[in-house]
């Protein structure tokens, strides 16, 4: 067509052509130049105000929790960012860095537009957008933007965000962001983090070989894994030491380098599928939690992660770890001794069903799976044993570790020690014997009568029998046997002897000082019947705690709390303990239930009750202590609550379901020695039990065999602590001078001492 026309025609057009050419060339350059200049407005690209994007610059602190010396012991993030400065990040490091992802850094101005062009051309000719051309600062950008779509618009807003940085920020403002911020894989945020994920070491440790292996994240951290992908990885480390070599950039020598990589590979002892928040500090997992919900409440749902908060407890690291470590050990090694049971008046029941038993034994143990190779369930259905535990000072109530179950998981998060009650069987005898201590209507030489009794319910249509026959648990009936033999041996008959020597009401008034002053309460939960004597109300491991602290300070309860104080992340105090109900136990700050004379009887007696609980089978034999076991109905549950002068323990073993009974289990075989283990790690900064009874309790020789005063006739002479108010007056008129013998000794040659290693409930 062009032909056709003649010379000076096809010259007007060459000319038009060139003239629409040079003005399309400069539209092009104009236009370019235009969005380059737009890219300095970034209210036209970005949705925030510059300073938001700025603000999330901001390092990303978890909350800490650290116990009362200030040791972490538990971390609440749900994204944790590295907390680096410029000078902590180590230049070598840096330096690879800038030589993987960006080589010009120190040079542009935010974009590298060279590299830009060259992106362009690789993805119009590979018809897809395979290179980036990115800069760190332009990936830092896409950090804080927060978006991964592959769009020309989020490019527009990435460059222009960039440009602000740039703007606003250093070079080692930028680059120090970068290495806190941007992700490296397996939930890895920033180069500190993922240091210690991958290879547990500090930035400041690593390796030229694991230098090189993080600078080759960024790109495709997951593509790149070491521990997904160690092959791809070590492709592209090899390519990014042979250009450092060409580019005479300082590495190591070949066979150095080889060894370094083979000894980071083979050092790794994860799995693929292993994450940075498995890595999170946590040990105190129950302790956690409660704080976390704590927060919520006491600050707003915002606080409750990466508030770069310190959260100061008054728990004790080494105890904590302890109670972990001893509860899960000795849980997996006694579990397989108790298997869940359901039980009725002593006996077993098993399903009529014969082949629903099957069926859920199949469940249980998966017997197809292991003989033919079959698919088995992947969850049994079987109960699991578990265990509680938890400690307060005994003399503040700070609470100094919680254990609330064996094992913290998205589907064991229970915690038992403060959302469970269970009945305390004969743990909660001490507050039925101080009742009668305190009151008089017994005392420590009190004699009790060990023998089966009757009561009649025909008044209770609710029962499903007209009559109770309580037991001992053990079987044998003593007969006459001491107030402290009694509570030695946990025999149920003298406890229920002494509930009605005291009283009913009085008894009552006692469970009320110890664990229901509010008077809604103790209606809701107090039983007005013989069976609270040996243990059928059911209490919370921390209640029994604190309950229990009384006898070791002095008859007064202090009520349990756990944060001492919050400081947020500029060192503001935001909140302080001051007498808070932190557990919601409806309970005062501080309350007198027990006279100083009472109280120091009940440690006597105690100290007593104490040995034959089984602590010393878990480690714990030295230093004074006071305890009581308790075994439930059936064997459903199994206590041990005691205190050193310096910490009160409440320690449960059960089943979540109380269907399930323990066949055999017992305080003093389960709680008892789970006590031992987690206490023998216990501080013991005090040697006494605080008291202020002073001349208010008084020492006497007593006869064992008439409980009275003691006479020279009397064959044994007890000698017997008794408060000054309720003491023996009568002279023992069981023995008299014919029971002497020819020098002078008495006959009788009754052994009173008892087996230490016997077990008593």
């Amino acid at each position: 067509m062009f032909q056709q026309y003649p010379t000076a025609g096809r010259i007007r057009w060459l000319r038009l052509a060139i003239q629409l050419g040079a003005a399309g060339l400069i539209l092009g350059i104009s236009a370019f130049l235009l969005l380059v200049a737009s890219m300095h407005v970034p209210g036209l690209y970005l949705a925030n105000e510059t300073g938001q994007y700025l603000q999330r610059l901001s390092v990303v602190s978890p909350n800490r929790i650290v116990d009362q010396n200030g040791e972490l012991i538990a971390e609440l993030f749900a994204r944790k960012t590295g907390e680096l400065t410029y000078e902590q990040t180590p230049a070598s490091l840096r330096d690879k860095l800038v030589f993987v992802e960006d080589e010009d850094f120190y040079s542009h101005g935010g974009v590298d537009w060279g590299s830009v062009f060259r992106a362009a051309i690789i993805n119009v000719f590979s018809f897809g957008y395979s290179q980036g051309g990115s800069t760190l600062t332009q990936q830092l950008a896409r950090i804080l933007l927060d978006a991964r779509e592959k769009t020309l618009f989020r490019k527009f807003r990435e460059t222009a965000l960039a440009y602000v940085l740039e703007d606003n920020l250093s070079k080692r403002e930028i680059i120090t962001a970068y290495m806190n911020h941007v992700y490296l894989g397996h939930g890895a945020v920033g180069f500190q983090n993922a240091a210690q994920f991958y290879f547990e070491k500090p930035v400041n440790e690593l390796s030229f070989a694991e230098e090189l292996a993080l600078v080759c994240l960024p790109s495709a951290p997951e593509h790149y894994s070491p521990l997904r992908n160690p092959e791809k990885l070590k492709i592209k480390m090899d390519a990014v030491y042979e250009r450092m070599e060409d580019e005479d950039f300082t590495v190591p020598p070949r066979s150095e380098y080889e060894q370094q990589v083979v000894s980071m590979l083979r050092g790794m002892n994860k799995s693929p599928g292993s994450s940075a928040f498995g890595e999170r500090v946590n040990d105190a997992p129950w302790v956690a939690e409660f704080i976390r919900l704590k927060l919520k409440n006491l600050l707003g749902s915002e606080y409750q992660y990466d508030s770069g908060l310190v959260i100061h407890t008054t728990i004790d690291a080494k105890l904590q770890r302890a109670s972990l470590r001893e509860t899960r050990e000795f849980i997996a090694k006694t579990a397989p001794n108790f298997p869940p049971v359901r039980m009725q008046d002593g006996k077993v029941i098993y399903d009529a069903d014969v082949a629903e038993q099957l069926q859920r034994e199949y469940a249980q143990v998966a017997i197809g799976p292991m003989l033919f190779g079959m698919p088995g369930p992947g969850v049994s259905s079987r109960p699991l044993l578990q265990a509680a535990a938890i400690g307060i000072d005994t003399r503040t109530g700070a609470v100094r570790f919680m254990q609330g179950g064996t094992r913290f998981s998205a589907g064991n998060q229970l915690n038992r020690t403060i959302q469970m009650r269970r009945q305390t069987g004969s743990s909660i005898k001490p507050v039925v014997y101080s009742a009668g201590i305190e009151s008089g209507s017994i005392t420590v030489a009190s004699l009790l009568d060990d023998k089966p009794i009757f009561v009649s319910q025909r008044n209770q249509v609710e029962n499903d029998k007209d009559y109770w026959l309580p037991h001992n648990y053990s079987g044998v009936y003593e007969g006459q046997i001491s107030v402290r033999e009694a509570l030695m041996k946990s025999q149920n008959i003298p406890a229920i002897r002494v509930a009605r020597a005291t009283g009913l009401p009085r008894l009552g008034e006692q469970f009320q000082k110890f664990f229901f002053p509010s008077e809604d309460t103790f209606e809701n939960r107090f039983r007005s019947d013989e069976t609270v004597a040996i243990g059928s109300l059911e209490m919370s491991p921390l209640e029994m705690a604190a309950g229990f602290s009384a006898f070791g300070n002095d008859g007064i309860i202090r009520r349990p709390y756990l944060i001492e104080r919050i400081v947020s992340g500029d060192g503001q105090e935001v909140y302080s303990y001051s007498n808070r109900d932190e557990f919601q136990l409806n309970i005062p700050a501080e309350r007198r239930v027990l006279d100083p004379a009472a109280a120091r009887v009940m440690v006597s007696l105690l100290t007593d009750s104490g040995k034959y609980g089984g602590t010393a089978r878990g480690g714990f034999t030295q230093g004074p202590m006071i305890g009581k076991t308790g075994t439930s109905n059936e064997s459903r549950d199994a206590w041990f609550v005691g205190a050193t002068p310096d910490v009160t323990t409440s320690v449960w073993v059960g089943f979540d379901e109380p269907v399930y009974s323990m066949r055999g289990g017992t305080g003093a075989g389960l709680a008892g020695p789970l006590w031992g283990r987690i206490m023998r790690h216990a501080p013991r900064t005090r040697n006494d039990w605080p008291s202020t009874a002073g001349n208010d309790v008084i020492y006497l020789n007593i006869c064992p065999d008439s409980g009275l005063l003691a006479t020279p006739y009397c064959p044994h002479k007890k000698r017997e602590i008794f408060m000054r108010a309720h003491q023996p007056e009568e002279p023992c008129d069981r023995h008299t001078a014919e029971g002497l013998n020819p020098t002078g000794e008495n006959n009788s040659t009754r052994d009173w001492s008892i087996d230490q290693n016997a077990d008593f409930e």
